[in-house]
């Protein structure tokens, strides 16, 4: 018996890809504020359409998906260049694994990478981005 893994890791496998995937279906109840956190304005814009810009410039990304409520509407008006799910769970987690699912029905593979932020995390930068992936594209389960 071996103790090999029955996938191998993402950085062995010359096709695994990065995707990124952003959950954005919270609600905003615990900050206070009227309305989603991902969707107050900052700098003139809303929060999520600062981290998108982070992402959107990590040119070696697959795609970028956006895990919102059912209900969410925000992104029929700023969808551009993103994957959009309206699979947002009751948690945080519940979320991500749903944007993981779409993320395969997308065409994503298991041995694929995906990097996951959340959307009012927006003060993240394409140079932090790239720096992480370069920081863990040596290692079999990433960072």
């Amino acid at each position: 018996m071996t103790d090999e893994p029955k996938d191998p890791p993402a950085h062995e496998a010359a096709d695994a890809r990065l995707w990124a995937l952003i959950p954005c279906a919270g609600t905003g109840a615990r900050s206070g504020s009227d309305g989603p956190k991902q969707y107050q304005p900052l700098a003139g814009q809303p929060m999520v359409l600062h981290t998108l810009a982070a992402f959107a410039g990590v040119a070696r990304l697959t795609h970028i998906a956006v895990v919102v409520a059912g209900e969410d509407v925000f992104f029929e008006s700023h969808k551009a260049g993103i994957l959009l799910s309206h699979g947002g769970g009751p948690t945080r987690a519940g979320s991500v694994l749903n944007g993981l699912e779409f993320l395969l029905q997308q065409g994503a593979e298991r041995n694929d990478w995906v990097l996951v932020h959340d959307a009012a995390r927006c003060l993240i930068t394409a140079d932090q981005i790239n720096a992480l992936i370069d920081a863990c594209a040596a290692d079999a389960v990433g960072g």
